[in-house]
């Protein structure tokens, strides 16, 4: 066995229980929904989705002691990928620990696990026991377990997480204001994302000391702005440009 990790929040991250296009996350903030994304180590698994909260039982071992109760991020995650998720072994005290999402598993022999972030900041307890409200954003990503940081072949160790804002909607040809902060891990707290790449079609710009670019699209369209940096969780921002 690897681990039981603590984060400094003290939130067992996922593997006990084991950031959203954050302009969707804001609009969210104002509305009833609330949002999940998982990225996976190379790949975004689920882009941030919009979920009507609701109030439900999840129960993935099927004995009916051994369930989740109430609106909580077990209930985003299960709506959100519809099922596409594998529980450990239930615990009275934590509920059920995240082991896979989609198609990508670590279990607790692994050198990862899957962390939980609720609203930009780790998540204080395992998914069974966040309970959502309107406007809440839900993020799982994959970081290593302390016991195995030096080997790391991906580096995620306390990994940044990445949020980027600016406009949902462009004019072809017109800069746009992109803004990116990076999160730190252990306590969400931004800072400027400086020197991230924005990638959007076939074209690339960087982020500037104060984690600003601007962007420009040639053509008229629906393009993804994914943000990447070296030892951060990726973040997409999804921008509609009309002719």
């Amino acid at each position: 066995m690897k681990r039981i990790t603590l984060t400094a929040a003290g939130v067992c991250a996922v593997a006990l229980l084991p950031a959203v296009a954050p302009s969707i996350a804001a609009a969210n903030r104002t509305g009833s929904a609330v949002s999940i994304r998982v990225e996976g180590m190379s790949r975004t698994l689920l882009p941030e989705t919009g979920l009507s909260p609701r109030s439900s039982e999840i129960d993935k071992d099927g004995k009916p002691t051994d369930t989740c109760v109430g609106d909580t991020a077990a209930v985003a995650l299960e709506d959100g990928t519809h099922g596409h998720w594998t529980a450990g072994t239930y615990s009275s005290g934590l509920g059920y620990p995240v082991i896979g999402i989609e198609k990508e598993s670590y279990p607790f022999t692994s050198d990862y696990y899957w962390s939980l972030w609720i609203d930009d900041k780790p998540a204080t307890t395992g998914i069974c026991g966040a309970t959502l409200k309107a406007g809440d954003s839900v993020l799982f990503f994959p970081q290593c377990s302390q016991e195995s940081a030096a080997s790391c072949p991906q580096g995620l160790f306390d990994p940044a997480v990445l949020r980027v804002s600016g406009p949902s909607r462009a004019r072809e040809g017109k800069n746009v204001k992109v803004k990116v902060s990076s999160l730190a891990n252990l306590t969400g707290a931004p800072s400027p994302g400086a020197g991230v790449k924005l990638t959007f079609g076939k074209r690339s710009v960087k982020t500037n000391a104060a984690g600003v670019a601007q962007v420009r699209f040639a053509k008229a369209g629906k393009y993804k702005i994914v943000a990447t940096a070296p030892n951060s969780i990726r973040a997409e921002l999804t921008v509609q440009v009309s002719g």
